[in-house]
């Protein structure tokens, strides 16, 4: 199988509704159902994962593969399963409380599960308009017009070493997976900058699990959110060819559940 099609029978997986053919060698892993069935909509088990090729980031409470230091010790923790964030890691331009990865990837598939695992409470929140901009208040246009919403977070992943090149998690109305670097950046075409920002809003309910597929080949991203996709395709201008990735601190809690990855190209 080449890597477009191992790419498009990954993706189709998690289309609701798609007829599968015959000839499609993971036919059989949508249609029966699994022994160990998901927890969620759009979680895979490791069963699954290690059928489609998966290697797993962090799936037993270890940080083997994480470039963890000593300013996240306390901050970072794991259990068996889920590996939490509080927050509150020391964080600047000599010490990143992102946590990266000890390894370097570029063209992937990542799948990972998270939660915000906060209280919402009630916050101001941005007004994002159709080409990526925020929307300004007429009389002052240099802040923002906002609106109230419960929020219970941020975070986010980034990727091939780049903070500009992220699936947001988020308690935005937008949805979580929108690839804010990009979409923020005026100096960015109109297309590329509307390609960041999800078709959909698929996030559970705040408190509850969520699962990222997501999707890296060249300079292109693909974003699915529980078995649906937000971000079908956006081309990023200027993305490093490979770097590592990162659990992103945003100065909120997060919850990590299973990390897995397949790297493309390789055996």
């Amino acid at each position: 199988m080449n890597h477009l099609r191992l790419i498009a029978t990954i993706i189709l997986l998690y289309i609701p509704g798609f007829a599968w053919a015959e000839d499609n060698p993971l036919a059989s892993i949508a249609a029966e159902p699994p022994a160990n069935p998901p927890s969620f909509a759009g979680q895979l088990k490791p069963a699954q994962l290690r059928s489609l090729g998966f290697t797993p980031l962090f799936s037993d409470g270890s940080l083997e593969q994480w470039d963890t230091q000593p300013w996240h010790v306390g901050h970072w923790t794991t259990n068996d399963s889920v590996l939490s964030y509080d927050g509150k890691a020391e964080h600047g331009k000599s010490k990143r409380a992102d946590l990266w990865t000890k390894n370097s990837y570029g063209d992937c598939i990542v799948y990972v599960e998270w939660r915000l695992p906060s209280k919402p409470t009630l916050k101001p929140h941005p007004i994002v308009l159709y080409n990526g901009d925020f929307l300004m208040q007429e009389d002052n246009p240099k802040a923002r017009y906002t609106r109230e919403r419960m929020d219970a977070g941020d975070s986010g992943l980034y990727f091939r070493g780049s903070l500009k090149c992220q699936a947001n998690i988020w308690s935005q109305v937008l949805g979580s997976g929108e690839i804010n670097g990009y979409r923020t950046d005026r100096a960015m075409p109109p297309g590329v900058r509307r390609s960041c920002i999800p078709i959909k809003n698929a996030d559970h309910p705040f408190g509850q699990w969520n699962a990222f597929l997501v999707t890296l080949v060249g300079n292109t991203m693909s974003v699915q959110l529980n078995g649906e996709v937000v971000i079908p395709s956006a081309t990023l201008p200027d993305l490093p060819a490979n770097g590592p990735i990162a659990l992103q601190h945003h100065g909120d809690p997060v919850e990590f559940g299973q990390i897995w990855i397949k790297e493309i190209g390789k055996p």
